[in-house]
């Protein structure tokens, strides 16, 4: 087919900056110090980055090996699992260590560590059996003590575990998932290959699945008798022993990341013998695609001025995927200026659909909740709001302070974060509100907020199919309560909604929770996203549809 001037010319732009900016990441930036490699457990050492493309193979490869080199846009923040939100880092831990489940797309569940799994009749209990054959990568056998073992760190305050709400709904920790007392979390195991929780109450057990889905199981023989601040050291990460698909190999920190295949996988040893997670601009996603430094992006999505270039590629296979991914601007709640009045006003003033035209090209759909159009909890009759008159005769009403300039934290390198905050200023400006955007890292982003600096700020979230997903973001104790709210009157319903057994008795409680959120206006819920992802043809045994529930299922893939 005949490419128009303009689109070669976009093509070979592309084409030439990205190969420039994968050229200087191969080259590492670093000195020689900046590259760690596993201390003999896979019998390779990391070699200069940049001897050879990733996708012909990669610094520890050798000759005919089937490697497969994953693009992803931000680099992990931690080697310990259990001391991160970042779904990025998740997803390194995801190949060095296991989970007792997984999610898929569907919103179903299917077993990692666990063979099977039972809810008692009461439906606050559940027993998980666990595959006999799985073994830690030093030649351990896993078992149910690894497992009880795992829930007891996550639990215990005095380690670093940002992750630790995802505990909440187990019997013996706090609404934080925090201990009540040593070791009260009541985890217990029954023989080598099965593991019981109690949970606080009766559950629809779903929800559970998903709130442990990215809870990974940690060998008890390695960090038994450990002090905290031994465990809260990286230097115990550094050279992870797990039970995953793949075996940690090298790093490169902040830029690429290696793996070998463990052949001793319980579920199948992986297809190709190496896999490497490299950190890649979403601008030169597309030329590393083209040109065949990448395989796939693992985690995120191409730019969307990029789109209609992808799809012409030969060599590529491009999806647009409807997701439960959303962005959403959090307001902080206890600024004795951003009343409900206030917020819902702020939240009216923005044109949604702007948004999803403008920055995402119609990939994506407005939101007022955080459960997204294609969840069948969503309620239908909690419609978006868009107002800008009534919002300024609402900020007057409430006597809002106008000489007041709102601070809007938004983290830096994402473009269209960066243009989301410029398209919300502007609406905001039009209704005379002052906002002054502050861009940080990540990291700096989360605390700032937790520490209440904020008047507002933005964040995505992957979402899910389960409709109290959000509740981890707005109960008081949470560790990712970033709207500040004191009260418990949403996670309440939530939690009503979560006792009840069946589907049919669960919608109403999150119909009214949709109500309240648009109510109560704690954060502005933005738009969802759908994932623009792009592989090589070459690649086969990926799912793309199950990415965003950090589901890669890694030991399927394979090359041609």
């Amino acid at each position: 087919m005949r490419k128009s001037k303009s689109k070669m010319t976009r093509l070979t732009a592309i084409v030439m900056a990205g190969a420039m900016v994968l050229g200087l990441s191969a080259c590492g930036g670093k000195d020689a110090g900046s590259t760690t490699t596993a201390a003999g457990d896979a019998g390779t050492t990391a070699q200069a980055a940049g001897e050879t493309t990733a996708a012909q193979g990669s610094a520890g490869a050798a000759a005919g090996e089937k490697v497969i080199t994953a693009a992803v846009s931000t680099a992990w923040d931690t080697m310990m699992p259990m001391n991160t939100t970042s779904n990025y880092t998740r997803m390194i831990c995801d190949q060095i260590y296991d989970r007792l489940t997984q999610s898929k797309a569907d919103g179903t569940y299917e077993g990692r560590l666990a063979k099977s799994w039972t809810v008692n009749d009461d439906s606050n209990a559940v027993t998980f059996e666990l595959y006999d054959n799985a073994v830690w990568s030093d030649g351990e056998p896993v078992t149910a003590a690894d497992v009880v073992f795992s829930y007891q760190m996550y639990s215990d305050p005095s380690v670093d575990a940002k992750s630790r709400y995802h505990l909440q709904y187990i019997a013996g920790v706090d609404d934080s998932g925090a201990e009540l007392s040593e070791d009260s979390i009541e985890v217990t195991a029954n023989g080598d290959h099965e593991v019981t929780f109690n949970l606080k109450s009766s559950m629809f057990v779903d929800t559970f699945l998903q709130d442990i889905d990215t809870v990974f199981i940690i060998p008890k023989h390695i960090f038994e008798g450990k002090t905290a601040q031994e465990i809260n050291s990286p230097d115990l990460w550094a050279k992870p022993v797990g039970s995953g698909p793949f075996i940690y190999d090298s790093e490169i920190n902040g830029e690429r990341m290696e793996f070998v295949k463990n052949p001793n996988y319980h579920l199948g040893a992986p297809k190709i013998d190496r896999l490497v997670i490299r950190v890649t601009d979403s601008a030169s996603m597309l030329a590393g695609l083209i040109n065949g430094d990448l395989d796939l992006i693992g985690y995120g999505s191409i730019l969307i001025d990029d789109w209609d270039l992808a799809n012409e590629q030969e060599n590529l296979v491009a999806e647009s995927i409807p997701t439960t991914s959303y962005t959403t601007l959090i307001f902080n709640t206890q600024k004795p200026y951003l009343t409900q009045e206030v917020r819902q006003a702020l939240s009216m003033a923005i044109n949604r659909q702007v948004l999803v035209d403008a920055l995402l090209q119609g990939q994506g759909q407005q939101i007022i909740t955080p459960i997204a159009p294609m969840s069948p909890y969503y309620n239908k009759d909690v419609t978006v709001w868009y107002d800008p008159d009534k919002a300024k005769t609402m900020l007057e009403e409430a006597n809002f302070p106008f000489d007041q300039t709102l601070t809007f934290y938004i983290a830096a390198g994402n473009s269209i974060t960066e243009r989301t905050a410029a398209l919300i200023v502007q609406d905001l400006q039009k209704v005379g509100v002052k906002v002054q955007i502050e861009q940080v890292d990540f990291p700096t982003l989360m605390s700032n907020m937790l520490d209440g600096k904020h008047d507002m700020g933005t964040i995505g979230s992957g979402g899910t199919l389960d409709p109290s997903e959000s509740r981890e973001m707005i109960h008081p104790d949470s560790s990712v309560n970033f709207c500040q709210l004191r009260d418990t009157e949403m996670t309440d319903l939530i939690d009503k909604g979560n006792a009840e057994l069946t589907f049919d008795a669960r919608k109403p409680y999150f119909d009214e929770y949709q109500v309240m959120v648009k109510e109560r206006s704690a954060m502005a819920y933005l738009y969802t996203k759908n994932t623009l992802t792009v592989h090589n043809k070459r690649v086969t045994g990926i799912d793309a549809e199950n990415f965003d529930s950090l589901n890669w299922s890694t030991w399927n893939w394979d090359v041609q």
